[in-house]
């Protein structure tokens, strides 16, 4: 017993083999078990944090360009604005045009954000001329953050720029380029409201993805507390109590020592009985 004692103290695990405790060792593999998979939940969701927060960050990035573009198209249908001068406004919307398809295409981790679950390859988004082409697909990219529980955490490039119902981004942004060269305010005018629409568009996707944020701390919060209940339930079965340990040691080291005096004094008293 003292030398069990010694070990559960040196080891400071009391359950060490499956004979030590038959229904204890079983559930500290199902707790074992449990961790794991939470580990692997909150491992999914700093996968999935990392690239939402980079597609806030692009879509950010694309609003700030839209804002640019309003900007611009508000200038070049001003009636002072002359035909030169629109002819280098259109200038700058086509470099937006080029800064907007390079958000687009935008990583994370070497995967596209905006590609749909086409990650890899080719760029969501490609440019010959006045015509932008979306390479990517509409797919959903999941990933598990709970028992029987997934979330979708991507936005394709069609979602973004030219959903259904929705403003198709760079088709409006190249009408306006156009018109600025053709020096035509009525393209010009009507590419302002386009632009007011795709902001509400690009801002609309933004929340969303606040919200996927929202629901990823939280679970997270969740998940982290189940750890923590479950390593102090393993704990309890599988670890030494350390001070307690240390009083039961010494408890059966001062009975033995008891013992043995006890022992000493019988022969030493037989002996003497025996000289007599």
């Amino acid at each position: 017993m003292a030398n069990k004692a010694r070990l559960n103290i040196a080891t400071t695990k009391k359950v060490r083999r499956p004979s030590d405790d038959p229904g204890g060792t079983f559930q500290i593999q199902q707790f074992k078990v449990l961790i794991s998979r939470n580990d692997r939940y909150l491992k999914n969701i700093t996968q999935i944090r990392g690239f939402t927060t980079n597609s806030e960050a692009a879509l950010q990035g694309i609003s700030d360009d839209l804002e640019t573009a309003k900007s611009i198209a508000i200038q070049g249908g001003s009636g002072t604005a002359s035909a030169e001068a629109r002819q280098s406004l259109a200038k700058n919307i086509d470099q937006l045009i080029d800064n907007i398809i390079d958000q687009g295409n935008s990583r994370f981790k070497g995967r596209f954000i905006f590609g749909g679950t086409q990650t890899t390859g080719t760029k969501p988004f490609t440019r010959s001329g006045d015509v932008v082409t979306y390479n990517g697909n509409d797919a959903d990219i999941k990933s598990t953050i709970g028992f029987d529980t997934q979330v979708t955490y991507n936005k394709s490039g069609n979602d973004v720029f030219a959903p259904t119902g929705g403003v198709d981004i760079f088709s409006e942004l190249i009408a306006l380029k156009q018109g600025l060269e053709s020096n035509d305010t009525d393209a010009i005018q009507n590419a302002i409201d386009k632009l007011d629409g795709a902001l509400t568009q690009v801002t609309s996707l933004s929340a969303e993805f606040g919200v996927i944020q929202n629901r990823l701390t939280l679970t997270e919060q969740l998940i982290e507390t189940k750890n923590i209940n479950l390593a102090d339930f393993l704990s309890q079965i599988q670890d030494t109590d350390i001070l307690e340990e240390i009083v039961n040691l010494q408890i059966l080291e001062n009975a033995m020592a008891t013992t043995l005096r006890t022992m000493a004094n019988v022969i030493q008293t037989s002996l003497v009985d025996f000289v007599s």
